[in-house]
């Protein structure tokens, strides 16, 4: 019997499809009120917050004295909400070009950035001053180094303390309250604080001797100079020439004369200032030292003959004559009666054939010291005035200069003095104590001898007229020739007052033919400029 002669079944069955269809009814509005709430919850959190990245900083890095020598400037970003009001006072500040390139930002309607040489005041624009990494014109940019564009060191002590200056640094964050179209509520943004940027490292440079030793040393063209502490080894200046701007990495990589190259770290041929290690090894070993020997211009080992400069010979000289006349044949005589084994041990001691690491991410090079069982009788007569295999950095020359000046003591050079993370108050680094390489006897002689350089020899040009000095020339053939001439390196190398000697300074001219010249120029003013800068007032040259 079918459902129309059965109106009870059939009501059933409206019945059962009623209620299965306000069911699916039931289902689909509560899957709308589902998905009504998550877009109502999107919606809140898209208002929450609009995050700008206004910048990053990183902790700083400090001289001796900690006077900061990065983050010395500030540059200003402003954080605008893009108001009426904040139109209208960009439109009246902004330079029109500057205007006319941010105003279709503006006109999003959402928060921008907008960097600025002068802060804005309006309604909707808050003025953000963020520390500026590098000046114009940077000091030490070889030491310190440089960042990429994320803010990271890519070499110096940029790169070497990286997390040190990240941890002490950070991101500079701008948040608004946006709605969903992103645009700002008018409530002020908030601005993340600033990382602590007083803490940093702490290097041994002076930051005012590292402005005297750049502004000087750029006539050298190419070429570096080290000033060191005798005592101590601390760095109180570096430079090298030609230097470069870390603002603008990319040019200084297409530049001529490789300015990125740290010259003060890298070897060189040495020549004759090598001469202050000879006569040490000679006089530590109890070597007869020649009193009357005859220079004729030559000095014949064999079937070779080794010149002097002064081709025509120097007639008979002692030591100290030797050594205010640079006389070649004299020290080939010295180093074959010092013999190798005590030259090159005493070499050693000085520094040479060792490299070094300065502060992280700054390190010297080791230099050529020619091995004992290849050390000829040629090879020594080469050595034994600075010629042959050798080369050296000015670094290793400095340490070697300072163990004469401080009465015969090592020391280990160095760029990193310690750290500070109150921008007050110095953590100091440990030292190494200094080794004894020769007698103060010995010491002594050499200082002796190296002032008589000065005043009565080749570095008559290094004389500082305020407290005297004493040093040594140096032109080192290097093998190389540029348009059919052989390119010479000129040095000077020598110490200051030349009674109670402070400081150790190397001059080094990359191509420059003789030390006595432009080096010991460069020596002079350096040494008189950093004497009357720590003794200011009127100058007693006594009587």
């Amino acid at each position: 019997m079918g459902m129309k002669n059965n109106p009870a079944l059939a009501r059933r069955v409206l019945y059962v499809h009623m209620a299965l269809l306000l069911a699916l009814c039931g289902v689909l509005l509560r899957i709308f009120f589902i998905g009504q709430g998550e877009e109502y919850r999107q919606t809140a959190a898209a208002q929450s917050r609009y995050t700008l990245l206004a910048g990053t900083v990183r902790g700083t890095i400090y001289d001796s004295s900690l006077r900061p020598l990065v983050n010395q400037g500030t540059k200003i970003l402003l954080a605008v909400d893009p108001t009426p009001a904040a139109m209208t006072a960009l439109r009246q500040n902004l330079p029109l070009e500057q205007f006319e390139e941010v105003y279709p930002l503006l006109q999003s309607g959402r928060p921008v950035l907008i960097p600025s040489e002068k802060a804005i005041e309006g309604e909707g624009i808050t003025v953000i001053s963020l520390p500026l990494r590098y000046s114009a014109h940077q000091l030490a940019p070889h030491i310190i180094g440089y960042t990429n564009g994320e803010g990271r060191g890519v070499c110096g002590i940029e790169a070497g303390y990286e997390e040190q200056l990240s941890r002490w640094g950070g991101e500079i964050m701008v948040w608004y309250t946006v709605n969903a179209w992103r645009q700002a509520t008018g409530a002020a943004p908030e601005v993340s604080d600033l990382a602590n940027l007083t803490a940093g490292v702490v290097l041994t440079l002076d930051r005012d001797l590292q402005a005297i030793v750049e502004r000087e040393a750029a006539v050298l063209g190419r070429g570096a100079v080290v000033l060191m502490e005798a005592e101590t080894g601390k760095i109180r200046a570096m430079a090298s020439v030609p230097d470069y701007d870390v603002n603008q990495v990319a040019a200084a990589l297409q530049a001529q004369d490789s300015p990125l190259l740290n010259r003060a770290t890298a070897a060189w041929n040495v020549g004759s200032i090598f001469k202050i290690c000879v006569a040490a090894a000679a006089m530590e070993n109890n070597v007869e030292l020649p009193q009357e020997y005859c220079c004729e211009g030559y000095y014949r080992l064999g079937d070779h003959a080794y010149f002097c400069h002064e081709r025509s010979g120097h007639g008979t000289l002692d030591l100290q004559q030797a050594m205010e006349l640079s006389c070649n044949p004299y020290f080939v005589e010295l180093g074959q009666r010092t013999g190798a084994e005590a030259l090159l041990r005493m070499a050693q001691r000085m520094g040479f054939g060792s490299g070094g690491t300065l502060a992280e991410g700054v390190t010297t090079a080791s230099g050529t010291l020619p091995p004992l069982q290849e050390t000829t009788a040629g090879e020594l007569a080469n050595l034994s005035f600075g010629q042959g295999k050798l080369t050296a950095t000015p670094v290793q020359v400095a340490a070697m200069l300072a163990a004469v000046a401080n009465g015969g003591n090592s020391v280990q050079p160095t760029l990193l003095a310690g750290m500070t993370y109150d921008g007050k108050t110095l953590q100091e680094e440990t030292a190494g104590a200094p080794i004894r390489i020769m007698s103060t006897e010995t010491a002594e002689t050499l200082r002796q001898l190296l002032v008589s350089v000065v005043e009565e020899g080749t570095g008559y040009r290094a004389a500082n007229c305020y407290c005297g000095a004493g040093g040594k020339t140096a032109s080192a053939q290097t093998g190389q020739y540029q348009e059919g001439e052989e390119i010479v390196h000129a040095w000077f190398g020598g110490f200051f007052p030349a009674g109670e000697p402070k400081y150790v300074l190397v001059v080094f001219q990359e191509g420059g033919r003789a030390g006595g010249q432009v080096p010991a120029t460069v020596f002079r003013k350096i040494s008189e400029a950093v004497y009357c800068a720590e003794n200011p007032g009127p100058i007693d040259y006594g009587d």
